[in-house]
Parts: C-alpha cells; sequence; structure tokens
C-alpha cells in the first residue's frame, strides 16, 4: 500500500512541474530550464544527504552509488528530450507517448525475474491502460516531437531500472548522486549551446518547478526500494492522469469521454493494487 501511496504522490509532483516546465520552455529554451530544475534539487538534496548519510562506504554501497550515477546521466538525457518534446510538440501526443515509460519498465522488470501473478499483471495492465486514455487528448494536430518523447519514456525506464539496482544505499543519497551527475552534464551542455540565464519573470516557475521535480525523484526511489518493482513502475507513471485532474480543476479543461474512461480505469487498477498488495 505504501509503495502504491509514494509513487502516486511521485506521479503529482511530476505532473505539476511538468505544467510550470512546459509554461517556461515555451518562452526560453529547453536546456536551460533543464539546468535550473537540476540546479534547484541539488542545492537542496546534497547538503542533506551528505549531512544524513554521508559518504558511500564499501564496496556494496559505492557500486550502488556508480548505479545512481550513471542513472543521473541517463535522467538528464530523458529530461531533456521531453522538454524539448514539450518545446515544439502537441501535449496530448508527447504525454502520450511518454507515459509509455511505465509499459517499458514494467516489461523490463518481469523479464528481470520480478514475481507477476495474473491479478497483479492485469490490475498493471489497467493502469497502464487508463495512463494512456488519458494522456491523449484527441487527434494531435502535429507529429513534431514524437521521436523526442519515445525517447524519453525509453530513458525514464532505464533511470528505474538502474535505481531499483542502487538499493544498498538511502534513497537520500540516490537522489543527492544523481542529481549532481546529471547537472555536471548539463552545465556543460547548455554553457556550450548559448548561456544559462533565465528571463527574472520565468524564475521562481522554474525554481518551482525543480522543487516539484525533487520532491517526484524522491518518492520514485522511495517507491522503488520498497517495491514490488512492477507496482512502482506503474503508478510512479501516472502523471498523464494528474495533469487531466489538474487542467479539469485549476484551468477550466473538460477532458473528453475516451479520458474519463482513461481516469475509470486508473482509479480502478490503483484499487486492485491495494487490494492485492
Amino acid at each position: 500500500m505504501l509503495t502504491i501511496l509514494t509513487g502516486l504522490s511521485s506521479a503529482f509532483s511530476y505532473a505539476v512541474s511538468d505544467l510550470l516546465s512546459q509554461h517556461v520552455t515555451r518562452k526560453t529554451r529547453a536546456l536551460i530550464q533543464v539546468v535550473w530544475v537540476l540546479m534547484t534539487g541539488v542545492v537542496i538534496v546534497l547538503p542533506v544527504a551528505l549531512l544524513v548519510d554521508g559518504l558511500p562506504s564499501g564496496g556494496a554501497e559505492w557500486r550502488a552509488a556508480g548505479f545512481s550515477a550513471l542513472a543521473g546521466v541517463v535522467y538528464f538525457v530523458a529530461f531533456a528530450c521531453l522538454l524539448r518534446a514539450l518545446h515544439v510538440g502537441d501535449l496530448g501526443l508527447i504525454s502520450a507517448l511518454n507515459s509509455l515509460q511505465g509499459a517499458y519498465a514494467v516489461t523490463i522488470f518481469v523479464l528481470l525475474g520480478a514475481p507477476l501473478t495474473p491479478l497483479l499483471g492485469g490490475a498493471l495492465a489497467l493502469c497502464a491502460f487508463g495512463a494512456v486514455l488519458t494522456s491523449v487528448e484527441g487527434r494531435a494536430k502535429t507529429a513534431k516531437g514524437a521521436a523526442w518523447a519515445f525517447a524519453s519514456g525509453a530513458l525514464f525506464a532505464g533511470v528505474m531500472i538502474l535505481y531499483s539496482y542502487a538499493g544498498d544505499i538511502s534513497w537520500l543519497s540516490q537522489a543527492a548522486i544523481s542529481r549532481s551527475v546529471s547537472l555536471a552534464v548539463a552545465v556543460p551542455a547548455v554553457l556550450l549551446t548559448g548561456g544559462l540565464a533565465m528571463p527574472k519573470g520565468l524564475r521562481a516557475k522554474a525554481v518551482g518547478a525543480g522543487a516539484l521535480e525533487l520532491c517526484g525523484l524522491l518518492l520514485l526511489t522511495i517507491a522503488l526500494s520498497l517495491g514490488p518493482l512492477t507496482v512502482a513502475g506503474v503508478t510512479t507513471t501516472q502523471f498523464g492522469t494528474f495533469s487531466v485532474i489538474l487542467g479539469f480543476t485549476l484551468l477550466h479543461e473538460r477532458p473528453r469521454r475516451h479520458q474519463w474512461v482513461g481516469i475509470a480505469c486508473t482509479i480502478v487498477g490503483v484499487s486492485l493494487l491495494a487490494a492485492i498488495v
């Protein structure tokens, strides 16, 4: 049950963060927002992790740190692909394609040996189906950004896999290491492509998106450490569902019929997971 709660909380944090980041990237370069999001995360989590956990010690912890560092590299590329997709493409199309990361992750987890009963498999499939239905706004006006979104979904699934092998260090250390490595890769990239200055009017939203993105990451690592991995993989990718709900309540958007079906599928799927896990 706790895995479901932390996974869904992670998805909600990511949904709000993505809404803020999309606004920023429409007015400046996507890579600049990537750096600001990562920088916010490092400033918050690195001092806390050093104070609470200190440096890794022993072979097992250093191996876990290595997996976290590699996750940071992949995360930077995945996040950059996502913001690039949102910058150039249709929101409904991009959300749908990126939400497939849950399906990718579950498939990989099962192939790696995670247990999958028929009932659990049905609940996971219902959640994944609901996430895709909810994220699709209808016939897309353009196919721009589709390749970036496919790449983002696949890479985010890879991040989940790498975090699952970093359990010998705390979720706090995992986040601190991965965020620091992501930032170390992002800063040279943005400097080589035009600088990292953020327009003054966008800074508050950029930092807010960064704080929420960090919250989503911390909750993601907690969900993965709690397991089962298959449940964590699907629940943490319900950001499409939350995006529709946020749009309905805050932006006065009205979901289409198939999106309401998707929300219902997600609720039923999560309820099944809560009952059987």
